[in-house]
């Protein structure tokens, strides 16, 4: 079995394009979850809003993500234009067998290895909002208006919080003058609305946006439901109000881009349940010396500088055995540098679902749940039900942009915000930590 090769990400390291003279303002808005399935449905096309948006719009479909298919590492990518095994954010999620994270994310933008747009942009004298983009805790200077996305808390606590974590006193005067008080639970009408005061009292050169709540009614009810397409319905009202907003403007473009699409899955494989059963991890003396790192229908390997050797001939014969259709790649398998390159570069091996089993990295009490069923993603990129979209709106239309893959959106944003943007990092140089 060979899984298609997708190539390194070349291109999209490159220098881009030399910009204009005059700097231009943009607006790159994630809208999480929306999948290339959506572009074709019926019920998308019977949308009225819609019908005038892919009208307007440069549509960019069938857009390949990351290994894995899951927000965090798709996210990064657009910002730095290199994949996962290159900018270092490999999962949603830190590696952490014993939760001592306490559900912890991969928050911090200290774990990118590869420099950011805003790095390049605030060198250039740019300047950026963010509106809780993934991966951006970092020291508020570092972003001009700067809303993290962050979680630790709910109700006023939250708010404290992210108060403390945003540009000193930006959390406030949002609050002041919309009368929203954001949180990583605040609503994508709440999210807009602060969106909109951002780009019109701060006016940033280039602002990124991240709405997430497509993807939370995905993950609850599946793709391609009646809510999910009452909420894209939304989602384009908030589109076409804000094209109202820079109708008169000559310099501005919104570049709306998503992350991955949407399965429903059915059965689940607990990985790390067999490794615990070959004595590499234990949960009473809370040591693990390998584990499966999951993201959805992929996962890697990672070694925590164990001084045992690790027995991949038993781990294949047992996870392949109790998991259908879950394939082990290790240095033996012609697809092992192609995810090295790609998703984890120091993996000592990956496990691969090739049709609908989840894998999930808890220590359940069995190996395998073929019951368990559910919507997500996370599963190979190149699969059709894994790709996304990117729609590109201007005053003119651009015929020099390519989205073909998430980590276009990087090159894009150069081009289209006039941004000089340098080379970045080969895979060889990919961050060495778990």
């Amino acid at each position: 079995m060979k899984f298609l090769f997708v190539g390194l990400l070349v291109a999209t390291m490159a220098l881009a394009a030399k910009p204009a003279a005059k700097p231009r303002r943009l607006i790159v808005w994630s809208i999480d979850g929306f999948a290339a399935g959506y572009l074709s449905h019926p019920e998308f096309l019977r949308l009225p809003v819609w019908q005038r948006l892919m009208k307007r719009a440069q549509v960019f479909d069938s857009v390949e993500t990351t290994y894995p298919a899951v927000t965090y590492p798709a996210h990064t990518t657009m910002v730095t234009g290199v994949p996962p095994a290159v900018h270092g954010l490999r999962s949603n999620h830190p590696v952490d067998p014993f939760n001592l994270s306490k559900g912890a994310w991969t928050w911090y933008l200290q774990d990118v290895a590869a420099k950011t747009i805003w790095d390049i942009a605030r060198t250039q004298n740019r300047r950026v909002a963010n509106l809780m983009w993934p991966v951006t805790m970092t020291e508020t200077a570092r972003i001009r208006y700067h809303l993290p996305q962050f979680d630790r808390a709910k109700g006023p606590e939250e708010v404290k919080l992210m108060r403390v974590l945003s540009t000193p006193g930006l959390h406030r005067e949002i609050e002041k003058h919309t009368g929203i008080a954001l949180t990583e639970y605040s609503s994508d009408v709440d999210r807009f609305k602060a969106a909109q005061y951002i780009w019109q009292t701060k006016k940033p050169d280039i602002m990124y946006f991240y709405e997430p709540g497509l993807d939370s009614l995905e993950h609850a009810q599946g793709a391609y439901t009646p809510a999910a397409f009452a909420h894209l319905a939304a989602l384009g009202g908030q589109i076409e109000a804000m094209l109202k907003l820079n109708a008169k403007r000559r310099d501005t473009s919104i570049l709306i881009v998503s992350d991955h699409g949407f399965m429903t899955f059915k059965g689940k494989c607990y990985p790390n349940v067999i490794l615990q059963k070959l004595g590499f991890v234990d949960p009473a003396k809370k040591i693990w010396d390998y584990w499966f790192d999951t993201a959805g229908g992929v996962a890697r390997l990672v070694d925590n500088n164990s001084k045992f050797e690790f027995d991949h001939k038993a781990a294949k014969k047992e996870i392949e055995a109790a998991c259908p259709t879950i394939v082990y790649v290790d240095k033996t398998h012609e697809d092992f540098k192609l995810l090295r390159s790609q998703y984890s570069a120091n993996a000592a091996a990956f496990l691969v679902s090739r049709e609908r089993v989840i894998l999930n990295a808890s220590l359940a009490g069995t190996a395998f749940d073929p019951e368990a069923t559910g919507h997500t993603h996370g599963f190979l990129p190149e699969r059709e039900d894994m790709k996304t979209v990117a729609l590109l709106f201007g005053p003119v239309r651009r015929p020099g942009i390519k989205i073909r893959h998430v980590a276009d959106v990087f090159k894009a944003t150069c081009q289209l915000a006039a941004l000089k943007c340098p080379v970045q990092k080969s895979a060889a140089t990919a961050k060495k930590a778990p």
